[in-house]
């Protein structure tokens, strides 16, 4: 490597020292630098987010880095570029630093069961019991539907399991797994699917952006000097 380069390198303020083509081959090189930083941090987060339990590809596609696009470029400072989630990705950030989750309208959240799980808290809600695709076929019980709280508890899910729907009581939403009537004695079963007994929870620190970028940075001399190499012929 030229010396010149070596020496702003070792002490950036001497930049001026050097010509405007050598400085320019620097800011180049050095925007060439973070770009490769920005795209192996980003690689490397994908990596790390195996970690959580995803339902699907979408957090994976929100998990993005916008290089330095940067032209005119003058100073140093003009050289940066970005890593992280997006921002319809809020809830990265609370696996990152941890948190309390609070539900947005002030009531309770919605967490998903083991059952809506497929019977394993590993495994991701499944498409069937999104919250989304079960609401139009949940039937809410009101004490107030028969003669007794008990009687409209009755009738509220004979009704869900004969629609093959959900029954909501006391704000949880259960699936009627099975329903019998012999004379006056009924018998039914309830799975729970979400409950909803909390109105917030903590999300335990769980980093997967800051490991990505160790490597990256550690190794960013080595890849600013092939970055001169590669220029500078």
């Amino acid at each position: 490597m030229f010396s010149g380069y070596r020496m702003v390198i070792d002490d950036p303020s001497k930049i001026n020292l050097i010509t405007d083509d050598m400085k320019q081959l620097m800011f180049k090189a050095a925007k060439n630098t973070v770009n490769i930083q920005a795209a192996l941090t980003r690689r490397n987060a994908l990596e790390n987010i195996q970690q959580f339990t995803l339902r699907n590809t979408w957090t994976k596609r929100q998990i993005q880095y916008d290089p330095c696009k940067e032209e005119n470029i003058q100073s140093f400072s003009q050289i940066e570029a970005h890593v992280g989630a997006t921002e319809k990705a809020p809830y990265m950030e609370r696996q990152e630093k941890g948190g309390i989750h609070t539900a947005s309208n002030g009531g309770q959240l919605a967490i998903p069961t083991v059952q809506a799980r497929g019977g394993s808290a590993k495994n991701p809600v499944q498409r069937k019991m999104y919250r989304s695709r079960i609401q139009p076929k949940v039937i809410k019980y009101n004490p107030q539907n028969g003669p007794t709280p008990s009687s409209a508890l009755v009738k509220a899910a004979k009704r869900a399991h004969e629609v093959n729907g959900y029954l909501k009581y006391n704000k949880n939403i259960y699936k009627v797994v099975s329903f019998n009537k012999s004379g006056d004695k009924v018998n039914f079963q309830l799975e729970m699917i979400y409950f909803r007994g909390l109105t917030s929870t903590i999300t335990k620190q769980a980093p997967w952006l800051q490991p990505a970028s160790l490597k990256p940075a550690q190794d960013g001399q080595n890849i600013f000097n092939s970055q001169i190499e590669k220029l500078d012929k």
